[in-house]
């Protein structure tokens, strides 16, 4: 079952579900490395893992752990993108939920972004333009972006038939 599924009315169907791309974690776990790296070297200059010295540095470097890759990791991993056979959902957060969709009767274009990098790396931006006061809606780090726009299409000629 996917983690959609749960979130779909009852005469509405999964087409697509995706997650950001796992370079948005790139830096989050370069910082990950860099704190263990400084608290180790610094326990190891202490010397003496029983001193208080030593269990501030571990807290500190516990608490920046937790601030600069879990909650990152978190967040990531609660961003969800998924279209049905009725809407485009953007569901985000752990701790505080929040979701936006676009009823595909209302999606008017949709377009997608992706620099050389991204390009190489495969992941983009997707634009979605709707008739609604909300607007547009953007889908940010998308895998695959062109392939989850044609989708998008392909969900609207289905819905317009």
């Amino acid at each position: 079952m996917a983690y959609a599924d749960r979130y779909l009315a009852d005469d509405e169907e999964l087409l697509y579900e995706t997650r950001q791309h796992w370079t948005t974690l790139v830096s989050e776990f370069v910082q990950l490395v860099v704190i263990a790296a400084v608290a180790a070297v610094l326990t190891l200059i202490i010397g003496d893992l029983g001193s208080p010295v030593a269990w501030v540095v571990l807290g500190l470097a516990g608490i920046a752990i937790i601030w600069r890759w879990l909650v990152p990791m978190l967040q990531w991993r609660s961003t969800v993108y998924f279209l049905t056979t009725k809407r485009l959902h953007k569901r985000t957060g752990f701790l505080t939920k929040q979701g936006r969709s676009i009823p595909l009767s209302r999606v008017n274009d949709v377009s997608f972004s992706a620099s050389l990098w991204e390009r190489i790396m495969r992941y983009g931006t997707l634009h979605v333009q709707s008739a609604s006061e909300q607007g547009k809606m953007t889908f940010k780090h998308v895998p695959s972006p062109e392939e989850f726009k044609n989708r998008v299409y392909e969900a609207l000629d289905r819905a317009n038939d």
